[in-house]
C-alpha cells in the first residue's frame, strides 16, 4: 500500500495523507516489539478515521482486542492524536 494514504484500520475507508487530514485520524502505536500483519498497519501505528473514532469512542482497546491485544491500563481512553 502506497504512504500517501491513511487507511482506517474499522472501515477500510482510505484519504490521501497531509498535515490537516493527519490530525483529525485517531493514531494507535503498537506495543514495542509487537509485529502484526494488517493492511491499515503504517509503519508501527493504526488509523481511524475521524467518522469511526466518533462512532466508536473505544476503537482502540477494540481494535487491539480483535487482534489478541490489550492496551496498558492507563492507556485505555488513548487513541487520538
Amino acid at each position: 500500500m502506497s504512504r500517501l494514504y491513511l487507511r482506517c484500520a474499522i472501515c477500510s475507508r482510505q484519504q490521501a495523507d497531509g498535515l490537516i487530514s493527519s490530525a483529525m485520524w485517531g493514531k494507535l502505536e503498537l506495543p514495542p516489539g509487537v509485529e502484526v500483519d494488517h493492511p491499515a498497519l503504517k509503519g508501527s501505528a493504526f488509523r481511524a478515521c475521524p467518522t469511526c473514532v466518533q462512532r466508536h469512542p473505544n476503537w482502540a482497546a477494540s481494535l487491539l482486542e480483535s487482534l489478541g491485544l490489550s492496551l496498558p491500563h492507563d492507556h485505555r481512553r488513548a487513541g487520538t492524536g
